[in-house]
């Protein structure tokens, strides 16, 4: 409707600077005529209506241009504070922006986590155009907020100051997850004093939870004094929450990086100490082993000697290094009557066999075996245990021939009788 009727004024406008040309035009022409005609009455009368162009002209001025041109003045004029105020807000935006950007960077730094959240501090106060800005930390095992970090004010407090969850402005914040804005935070009932933190020079607050949206973590609260009574503006509104927003998941990220680290350590220290242990384990059983009077082979699945100690060289007349990759049941005159032995053992059974031994120098000797399974560096081994049962044969020999022997004689006493 307005531009319909700026239309409508545009023609009638358009229509009496005709109608004034219009007039000129034939009063010019009757001047003319009545000049050309000799008319003396005539002239006088058209030169007379002569001053009527301009007249109308300048009440027509008066009348419609003048006023529409003041209105256009001031159009120009509003619409050059719409510019500026425009430009302002512009250029405030891009404060904000600068200072999110400032935020991100200075949170994402390489520095240590304790100095970039005093820069975080530092940015905001100064974009916030505020007095003093703390960043408290959400300390899950004692269910309370440490002040974490400050933009250079009370820095005595900073890592002392803990407010428990649920009370005072910033426990409030935390427990209700939602921002509260107070113009004169010491009459709301909310405020409580923390001790270590003296907040007498400040009148307004605003304080806004640090929280992860996306798996519902509060990991702190942020909040910026003043000095004077203040009302913020949307766009700081907007800026603070955005900033917020991003500085949670930096610091959730960074928490989550640090319990990781604490975990690798305790994990390489288990590990160190459980492989000292290992290694002591291993130690210990080589000892034994090396210093047993028994001959020990360490064997592989299929029966291959992967270890032998220095019995087992003297039993096999094999230096040690000769003996490894070897089979431990071709050493001996019946191999296949002795490979149940690995089976027997891998089920879990303690198993004992007797057979012969081939030694490098040809004899044959007489040897008892017994086999257990071992674990050793999380693997599964055969031992196998030999023994050289020479002595024990002979002697076993021997009482049977003595015995034989006195049954002989048993048997010539009774007949002589």
């Amino acid at each position: 409707m307005p531009q319909r009727g700026f239309k409508q004024q545009k023609g009638f406008l358009t229509f009496l600077v005709a109608l004034i040309l219009a007039a000129a035009v034939c009063i010019g022409a009757m001047i003319g005529y009545f000049d050309a005609q000799g008319g003396q009455m005539g002239f006088f009368l058209s030169l007379g209506l002569l001053p009527l162009v301009p007249l109308s002209a300048y009440l027509f001025y008066q009348k419609a241009i003048a006023p529409s041109y003041r209105r256009l003045e001031d159009a120009n004029l509003e619409l050059h504070l719409k510019q500026e105020e425009l430009l302002d807000v512009k250029d405030d935006l891009f404060i904000k922006f600068l200072g999110v950007y400032d935020v991100n960077f200075a949170a994402n730094s390489p520095r240590l986590f304790a100095d970039r959240l005093v820069d975080v501090a530092d940015i905001t106060a100064r974009v916030m155009e505020a007095d003093a800005c703390f960043i408290f930390l959400f300390d899950r095992k004692k269910d309370d907020l440490v002040l974490s970090a400050s933009n250079g004010v009370q820095e005595g407090a900073v890592g002392k100051v803990r407010i428990p969850l649920g009370e005072g402005v910033e426990g409030w914040v935390g427990r209700r997850i939602e921002p509260l804005l107070l113009k004169d935070f010491r009459a709301d009932s909310r405020y409580r004093e923390s001790a270590g933190l003296s907040l007498a020079n400040y009148v307004s607050v605003y304080c806004l939870p640090l929280y992860v949206h996306s798996n519902g973590a509060l990991v702190g609260v942020m909040e910026v004094y003043y000095d004077k009574p203040k009302t913020f503006s949307d766009e700081e509104i907007n800026f603070f929450t955005t900033l917020s927003g991003s500085l949670s998941t930096t610091i959730q990220n960074e928490q989550m990086q640090s319990e990781l680290r604490k975990m690798n350590i305790e994990l390489e220290q288990w590990v160190a100490e459980k492989t000292e242990e290992l290694r002591a384990s291993e130690e210990r059983y080589r000892i034994l082993v090396e210093h047993a009077c028994e001959s020990i082979f360490l064997l592989a699945g299929n029966g291959d000697i992967l270890f032998a100690n220095e019995q087992a060289e003297k039993l096999t007349k094999q230096a040690k290094y000769d003996l490894l990759h070897k089979n431990l049941f071709e050493l001996l005159s019946d191999p296949n009557r002795h490979r149940d032995i690995i089976k027997n053992v891998t089920q879990g059974h303690q198993v004992m066999s007797q057979g012969d031994l081939n030694r490098a120098d040809g004899v044959v000797v007489p040897v008892e075996l017994r086999g257990v399974s071992l674990e050793l560096m999380g693997k599964r081994f055969i031992q196998v245990a030999v023994r050289d049962v020479s002595d024990q044969t002979r002697l076993e020999k021997l009482i049977l021939q003595k015995e034989q022997e006195l049954d002989d004689l048993k048997s010539k006493l009774n007949s002589g009788m």
